[in-house]
């Protein structure tokens, strides 16, 4: 598979930066959601791109892979997002019978006025989506796994990726992240490519924020 290294350096160095690189992340989301007056897409943008870019830098063999694969990839990725999307709709309207979650999916969707929404939809396509899946599945949960085992690697990462929202303080978003979390982890552990989760994640965040949202 592209993505197989030698076993060393697959255990040892990205399993190390990956940690820092983590925290890194944990201190851009805690500012994103903590600090009052944070233009969300003017930080989230930029530090996906970063995020992703370095995970490229660890793992140079992250994209590579024939062009009739591709094809597979990027049909394998509309499908689950396809998917994905309809396990949210599902969940969102249990969410909407019950009183707790009253205006939580709402206050998800409050950045949405902080940006031109075809700007906030291209946003969604590149960076952010195809960074987050580099940067946590391409590289964290890539390292982990060779690190920790397959199961074990998965379920760090899905934990990592949900508690970094934790200061949102809304438990409609940490479902969201651990369930779309689980989904994309379990997507990368069984394809052993990132490209449908590129894919998937870019395709179904702007169908849920931009072209077809909850709220």
């Amino acid at each position: 598979m592209s993505e197989r290294g030698s076993p060393a350096r697959d255990r040892d160095l990205p399993s190390a930066l990956a940690w820092p690189a983590v925290a890194a992340a944990a201190v851009v989301w805690f500012f994103l959601f903590a600090v009052p007056g944070v233009n969300f897409w003017a930080v989230i943008a930029p530090a996906t791109f970063v995020l992703g870019g370095a995970a490229l830098l660890v793992y140079p063999d992250t994209l590579r892979a024939p062009a009739s694969r591709w094809l597979v990839y990027l049909a394998m990725g509309t499908v689950a997002a396809a998917i994905l999307y309809g396990v949210f709709f599902l969940g969102n309207e249990l969410a909407g019978a019950l009183p707790f979650f009253g205006g939580q999916v709402e206050n998800v969707y409050t950045t949405k006025a902080q940006a031109n929404p075809n700007l906030i939809g291209a946003l969604l396509l590149f960076p952010i989506g195809p960074g987050e899946e580099l940067f946590w599945r391409a590289w964290v949960q890539r390292a982990l796994m060779a690190k920790y085992g397959r199961w074990r690697g998965f379920a760090i990462t899905t934990a990592l990726y949900t508690a970094i929202h934790l200061p949102s303080l809304n438990p409609t978003l940490l479902a969201a992240a651990a369930a779309a979390g689980i989904f994309w982890g379990l997507l990368y552990m069984q394809v052993r490519h990132i490209g449908p989760g590129i894919v998937s994640h870019a395709l179904w965040d702007a169908a849920v924020f931009v072209w077809i949202p909850f709220a």
